[in-house]
């Protein structure tokens, strides 16, 4: 294997940053990186962690509507909004007035579903969050004045001062709607009492008789390093109540508009599911509670478009480890994430994905705490193109091999040419058995850094995926 000693290999290395705000950066071996699978920490948080309110003077307990009729998310999502929604952007409208602005809105909206549209196309798209606000309130307890008018004089409030404009459009526009406070996860501390019960506000809408969530707040923009970044979501427009509760629990149980409810408990062991992981459209197949107690690694598994990616990221106090410690396989249908907890303690896994070929950041998709009672064996190094052509790792799956001893590899690579297991220190070169997309053989392990490198089509390089060693 002289010939194939003299082929530089490359290695598409995705250091994860310390900071979440950074940059994800190959780095090459040998020559520059052809490929990098950047910006995955460049997110914006998906859960807005905007929070803090002042109660609406007006209660709307669920009691005073009955019997509540559930409307049907998926009825409203067949509906195609995009007119309403460029309307409701390019509507210019600089009074202070609820009843002015509900007469232009209803111009151009004759259904109640198209009304209750444009007043949440419109205010998401011409309302911005204001963080300093949020900061005072959250430090100070000084909170801004959210009335409607006040709302639309300054352009900027907080999340009650969108639920309290929503409102008093909706009832200009003969449209019935309730303000609902409760618990959404996110920014507020946990430990802050004053926020343990009551930190958000949203609302319901009727339509057609039939009752509908939506969060004008999350659906105008996000926080990003404390400033507020607009960005107009339709999702959170009649969102499906079985999905709205994994991030918002109202105090009034009746609005879950869920024919099962939740208790507190069971709200708070829901796993911090995104906007994005829907509008991707993955699913989870295990581990449906936000907290995993476990004694060894742990195989997070979710269905997954074939077009969609996903890397994880797993810290203990804000703080990386040092070791691998997460990779994420695809096989067929199934995105897995593996962890293996370096010690005992715990942890925060959060799992970012993106259409593998879309120009959009990686996003996070749901957030884990691992609380872990023995340390685990450190998974191997990947590389970018392992997850560029969404290779999967079957075995060995542990860092650290043993020298002098005859290993079995046993991996699927799409679209390779050709796979081999490569001893960086000997530069021996072993072949592994092909058979379609999978590769598989025994390789008699040496001390030193150990690779498993793979050619594609169009290109004579070898391009690093995994990384072990044996000492």
């Amino acid at each position: 294997m002289t010939a194939k000693g003299r082929v530089k290999f490359l290695a598409n290395n995705n250091k994860k940053p310390k900071k979440f705000g950074s940059t994800f950066i190959g780095l090459a071996i040998g020559i520059s990186l052809l490929l990098t699978l950047g910006n995955i920490y460049n997110t914006i948080n998906s859960f807005d962690n905007q929070e803090l309110i002042s109660l609406p003077a007006e209660t709307f307990a669920s009691n005073k509507y009955q019997p509540i009729q559930f409307g049907s998310a998926h009825n409203i999502a067949q509906q195609d909004f995009a007119e309403i929604d460029d309307l409701a952007k390019q509507l210019r409208y600089s009074g202070s007035s609820v009843a002015e602005l509900a007469k232009l809105l209803e111009q151009n909206a004759s259904t109640e579903s198209a009304k209750a549209r444009i007043i949440y196309a419109w205010i998401t798209q011409h309302i911005t969050y204001n963080v300093p606000a949020f900061f005072d309130a959250l430090n100070n307890d000084k909170y801004p004045d959210v009335s409607s008018e006040r709302v639309l004089r300054d352009r900027t409030t907080i999340c009650s001062g969108f639920s309290n404009l929503y409102y008093a459009l909706a009832s200009a526009m003969n449209l019935e709607s309730v303000i609902v406070i409760g618990y959404a996860k996110g920014l507020t501390p946990e430990d802050d009492t004053r926020y343990q019960k009551i930190n958000h506000a949203w609302n319901a809408v009727k339509i057609d008789q039939a009752w509908y969530l939506l969060d004008a707040t999350w659906g105008a923009g996000s926080t990003r390093n404390n400033k507020f970044v607009p960005e107009y979501k339709p999702y959170y427009f009649a969102t499906e109540p079985q999905e709205f509760i994994n991030n918002h629990y109202p105090q009034d149980q009746g609005w879950q508009l869920l024919s099962q409810t939740y208790n507190r408990t069971e709200f708070d062991n829901l796993p911090s599911i995104s906007a994005n992981f829907y509008s991707l459209g993955l699913e989870l197949v295990s581990h449906s509670n936000y907290q995993i107690n476990t004694t060894n690694r742990v195989d997070i598994k979710f269905k997954a478009p074939q077009d969609v990616v996903a890397l994880a990221k797993l810290e203990q106090n804000t703080e990386e480890p040092t070791k691998n410690v997460v990779l994420v396989n695809r096989q067929e249908e199934d995105l897995i994430v593996s962890v293996a907890p370096p010690e005992v303690g715990a942890y925060d896994l959060t799992i970012f994905a993106k259409q593998k070929d879309g120009s959009d950041q990686y996003g996070e998709v749901i957030k884990y705490q691992i609380e872990a009672t023995n340390s685990t064996a450190e998974l191997p190094k990947i590389y970018g193109h392992f997850h560029q052509y969404q290779a999967s790792l079957i075995e060995p799956l542990v860092a650290d091999l043993k020298p002098n001893w005859l290993t079995y590899f046993n991996l699927i690579v799409p679209e390779a040419i050709d796979v081999q297991v490569v001893n960086t220190t000997t530069k021996q070169w072993t072949a592994l058995n092909g058979y379609g997309n999978y590769f598989a053989g025994n390789v008699d392990i040496q001390p030193g850094n150990t690779s498993i490198v793979a050619k594609f089509p169009g290109s004579e390089q070898y391009w690093q995926l995994v990384e072990y060693q044996a000492k």
